[in-house]
């Protein structure tokens, strides 16, 4: 017996004879447990109705439904999309780098003068220099600190006659740096003279940011300010601007830099292929993924054979090959780069007929023809069985099957 294809006119026919109450439901579930056939067709049975058989089908259908919303954004790829970005490059790399936002509004054709004057700074206050192996603190060293928001800490380290200012000194840095002041302290001990101070410095930039004031009526003296917290000052195409840090300086519009050393750079824009290389690897191995799923449905495979095969030529003047077993690949980097700038790349995912519509077009039916193709083979190596059987009832129920519906076979042979 050979069992035709089932297309959409017989697809939902077939279900009613598989579904509870359905035909050949009845009949499978009136043999008797002693029928030497009863295994054979429980397992049948199992194939035709039982989750098993069709747990990859969910798994077809998720793959389907996301490579369908990345077929869309390969039609937007190219190097005008925000999707690509931009990498910027410089007269002099020293003195800045900057990070270009996909929506930034500069094209090849963007040119930005950067001349950075002063480098932000943080505020620093130096120790009086003291004899490393003396005590001029006594029994106690004592200072507060308040950062720039008006939060004061304050820090008392309590000395024994073994102390020194070198080892009170470090104490005290401890303390500080365990703390969340906003202030790092270190200890400068010069061996050969024998001296130690104690250096506070501000952990933020800025005029706004990186202020700090220290009580200090101890030998140590930290109460004056030895370098003031300042902004970064530079000019962009020769505008004066600021920035409380060195870091996330406006250039302008979906452009920031981060400033290294004073001087002058041109900043040119380039379209960025990197990150669309990674979406175009991205939707090849989802591509390949349902490929790979769709092995176990003969229909859905011969499908996607037929689409790779149709368009291979088209993919790979794009950098895409197609192996064999009707797998993409990424064959050439650079000829996708090229193809990506061009807009040739996103035009195989563009218009009626295009890989990307035919593609479409088969994910959106992928699930249903993965179930009809599960359905089929079943019901084939059913009713093979029940042929090999002799069975009268198989025979009864073949004639009142193909009575009402012709459509399901071809013939017999």
């Amino acid at each position: 017996m050979a069992i035709g294809s089932i297309n959409a006119n017989t697809y939902s026919l077939m279900q009613s004879y598989l579904n509870t109450g359905g035909t050949l439901t009845n009949y499978i579930n009136g043999l008797g447990k002693n029928n030497s056939l009863f295994q054979i067709q429980q397992d049948s049975k199992d194939s035709l109705y039982n989750a098993p058989l069709y747990n990859s089908l969910g798994s077809i259908k998720s793959t389907a439904d996301l490579l369908r919303s990345m077929t869309a954004s390969m039609a937007s790829i190219s190097q005008l999309s925000s999707s690509v970005g931009k990498t910027a490059s410089y007269s002099d790399k020293d003195i800045l780098k900057a990070s270009v936002a996909n929506n930034a509004p500069v094209s090849t054709y963007t040119k930005t003068s950067v001349t950075v004057d002063k480098l932000a700074e943080t505020q620093q206050n130096k120790s009086a220099v003291l004899s490393a192996t003396d005590n001029s603190f006594g029994s106690q060293f004592t200072m507060s600190v308040t950062n720039n928001k008006g939060q004061t800490s304050a820090f008392n380290v309590n000395l024994s006659g073994t102390d020194n200012n070198k080892t009170a000194m470090q104490s005290m840095a401890d303390k500080i740096n365990s703390s969340d002041i906003g202030v790092k302290a270190t200890v400068s001990y010069d061996e050969g003279a024998g001296t130690v101070s104690l250096v506070l410095e501000g952990k933020k930039t800025g005029t706004d940011d990186g202020k700090f004031t220290v009580t200090d009526g101890s030998a140590a003296n930290l109460s004056v300010v030895d370098r003031s917290s300042s902004n970064a000052e530079y000019s962009v195409n020769g505008k004066a601007l600021t920035s409380q840090s060195n870091d996330n300086a406006k250039i302008t519009d979906g452009v920031t830099a981060t400033l290294n050393k004073t001087g002058t750079t041109q900043i040119t824009y380039a379209p960025d292929s990197s990150g669309a290389v990674s979406k175009v690897q991205s939707f090849v191995d989802t591509f390949n993924s349902l490929k790979d799923k769709a092995a176990s449905s003969g229909e859905l495979n011969a499908q996607m054979l037929v689409l790779t095969s149709t368009f291979a030529k088209a993919l790979d003047f794009s950098g895409i090959g197609v192996n064999s077993k009707g797998k993409l690949e990424i064959k050439n980097e650079e000829t996708l780069k090229n193809s990506i700038s061009s807009g040739s790349f996103a035009k195989n995912f563009q218009g009626v007929g295009s890989f990307g519509d035919k593609l479409n077009k088969l994910t959106t039916s992928a699930y249903k023809t993965a179930y009809s193709s599960a359905v089929k083979d079943q019901f084939q190596s059913f009713m093979k069985a029940q042929q090999n059987s002799s069975n009268s009832l198989f025979s009864n129920l073949l004639n009142d099957m193909y009575s009402g519906s012709g459509l399901l076979f071809n013939g017999w042979a």
